[in-house]
């Protein structure tokens, strides 16, 4: 029986894809910890992510619409300006982005009731840490290296409306997006009521599905080879402020403000322009991803996330991405010529 090179290349993509897998199990608000999946809706997929983009999965993962799933969620209460996140079972495994979606339920509506079936609104985006001529650096990666970070904050914006909420974390791999559908999303729905007296108005607006297509330019992109100088997240722009993080912040720290991105099309700014490969001479790309390797030591774990922030940790050298797909193809080639024996 013949086999062919990508099927070879599928095959050893395949290997380390599961133990890189991934769930946002529980809420982080100011700093406190709660239990897994005690307001966070629980998905009955293990960490397997969503690939298909117009299923209804894509709202809170498989299983987060379940009647007896959402009556088991407890309902969380906060504040605008409150530090809110989630905690990452076991780690952010995979290179790509990071956003936050917040969905408003009709009033007089409980948030184990509401089905995300209204519009949805994104908070908060965390993309690249660097980028440029030799591609992109994930912000979701700790120093660069592959282990992902364990959890995330951000700042609830201040003029967020009162009411209830299912608060949306979305992580998407983008290890295999250099086909259509390759791209993993990983999705974890909380259940909030937010209170105070925000009056802001929420814009742009999405419907899930909907927001996206498996052929947008964040979505269907290798970004191994050649390197990619642009990168914008998939989904709108952030409200308020059409803010890009670019570090992570951790439970018991305060947001760092370092994002960037109100000047759409401005080049390190990441506009809204489509992912842009260099002038790199062209090489087929292929769609597996570097193998994942255990997080560094320098990501807070769940254990240990209120503690007060570290100075940053130095930054190690390890091989860039054009290197890790050149070696995985020698490999799957070596795979290929050993079947044929």
């Amino acid at each position: 029986m013949r086999t062919s090179f990508s099927t070879v290349l599928a095959l050893a993509a395949a290997l380390p894809t599961a133990f890189a897998h991934y769930n946002f199990e529980a809420l982080i608000v100011n700093g406190e910890v709660t239990e897994p999946y005690q307001y966070v809706r629980k998905t009955t997929n293990n960490n397997s992510p969503i690939t298909d983009v117009t299923s209804k999965d894509i709202v809170c993962n498989a299983g987060g619409l379940d009647k007896d799933i959402r009556a088991a969620t407890k309902t969380m209460k906060v504040s605008p300006g409150d530090e809110v996140g989630f905690t990452v079972a076991s780690e952010m495994g995979h290179p790509g982005p990071l956003s936050v979606y917040l969905s408003k339920a009709p009033d007089g509506t409980e948030a184990s009731d509401y089905l995300g079936d209204d519009e949805w609104f994104k908070v908060y985006e965390m993309t690249w840490k660097k980028i440029g001529a030799d591609g992109v650096e994930w912000a979701n990666y700790m120093n660069g290296q592959s282990g992902g970070i364990k959890n995330f904050t951000f700042t609830l914006p201040k003029d967020t409306p009162k009411g209830t909420y299912l608060m949306r974390a979305e992580h998407v791999g983008l290890h295999g997006a250099g086909e259509k559908n390759g791209a993993q999303f990983y999705i974890g729905c909380a259940q909030i009521t937010v209170d105070g007296n925000g009056a802001g108005k929420p814009s742009p607006m999405v419907k899930l599905p909907g927001a996206f297509k498996a052929t947008d330019p964040s979505l269907l992109l290798s970004i191994y080879y050649p390197p990619v100088t642009k990168y914008d997240a998939p989904g709108p722009r952030p409200w308020p402020n059409a803010c890009t993080d670019h570090t992570p912040n951790f439970a018991g720290q305060a947001s760092d403000g370092d994002c960037t991105g109100d000047k759409k099309g401005s080049g390190s700014d990441s506009g809204s322009a489509a992912p842009v490969a260099s002038d790199a001479p062209a090489a087929s790309a292929p769609a597996a991803e570097a193998p994942a390797t255990s997080a560094p030591t320098a990501t807070p774990t769940a254990a240990a996330v209120t503690t007060s922030a570290a100075a940053a940790p130095v930054a190690t050298k390890t091989p860039s991405d054009k290197c890790k797909a050149k070696r995985a193809a020698k490999r799957a080639l070596k795979a290929k010529r050993a079947l044929k024996k």
